[in-house]
């Protein structure tokens, strides 16, 4: 018989101007009839006031807030098994979402984690299966296919280029079962204590992007095991398009990536990603700025 406390999972998923994904999140997850694992749902220091409609969907109030000592935390309110957490400015995904693993490996509480995306739908019975088929010493995500077109796969893990670093989904089974997983998406990753504990935290160094690629790379080192279940089903909205903010974090950060764990790599990356700016300044500057 599994112990209780062996089945307490720790939802984990970073809300930053995105509402209806969170409130589209909270329903699909049900919470109300969860009566083990906690929601942490970390707000990035939202600006367009979708912290303050979660704090009402969530019917919180004044008799609610709690205290999480952590300089990096505004307020914390906590109803049921939800924590709403606003934090002092937007310190990066990564930051985000390393606030409720460390509390939860300073307390020694839940015995897995799952680190979501708020921009996805889950199956009913996602997390109960990722549970009960978890395999030890491994980083599980279930099948993510496409919010937008349900029949279509997004990702079954993911490749990095052996020459650029630049990253691509695996989308078939057969591919899948020819290949090896370089690393998982971060939209969606399943562990328990013992992979945080060797793994550690997730590198802040990357504020958005390469993150998990970073954190798949240190889990391989310790021969943790990347695996997919293929028995449940997650459905993420794929954006088309990243903002330019955005993008030139996602080009830095493969350099970083570079830098840490591909050094041979480097003049060919840093080539790649010096090309692939000044791309995307002409197109910003030249293209975008114009169409607007």
């Amino acid at each position: 018989i599994m112990n209780s406390d062996k089945t307490n999972c720790s939802i984990i998923t970073v809300n930053y101007n995105s509402y209806l994904f969170t409130e589209n999140l909270l329903s699909s997850l049900r919470m109300n009839d969860c009566k083990t694992d906690t929601l942490y749902i970390i707000d990035n220091f939202s600006f367009d006031e979708s912290y303050e409609k979660i704090f009402s969907l969530l019917k919180l109030n004044a008799k609610n807030k709690v205290n999480i000592n952590n300089f990096k935390i505004s307020t914390c309110y906590k109803i049921n098994n939800i924590y709403l957490v606003r934090l002092k400015k937007n310190y990066g995904y990564a930051s985000a979402i390393n606030i409720p693993l460390e509390i939860n490996r300073k307390n020694n509480k839940n015995s897995y984690f799952w680190v979501i995306n708020n921009d996805i739908e889950v199956e009913f019975n996602t997390l109960e299966i990722l549970k009960d088929q978890y395999v030890n010493n491994s980083i599980i995500t279930p099948s993510v296919y496409d919010l937008n077109n349900r029949d279509r796969v997004q990702s079954l893990g993911c490749k990095i280029d052996s020459c650029f670093l630049t990253t691509k989904n695996i989308i078939s089974i057969r591919s899948l079962n020819n290949t090896k997983i370089d690393y998982l998406s971060g939209v969606s990753l399943f562990f328990d204590k013992n992979v945080l504990n060797k793994v550690g935290l997730f590198s802040e160094n990357y504020f958005m992007y390469y993150e998990d690629v970073d954190w798949c790379i240190r889990a391989l080192n310790e021969d943790i095991k990347l695996k997919i279940n293929l028995n449940t089903k997650i459905f993420h909205n794929h954006k088309k398009n990243i903002n330019f903010k955005l993008k030139i974090h996602y080009l830095l950060n493969r350099l970083r990536l570079a830098f840490r764990f591909y050094k041979s790599k480097i003049p060919l990356v840093f080539l790649y990603t010096i090309l692939s700016l000044l791309f995307n300044l002409f197109r910003y500057f030249f293209i975008i700025k114009n169409v607007k």
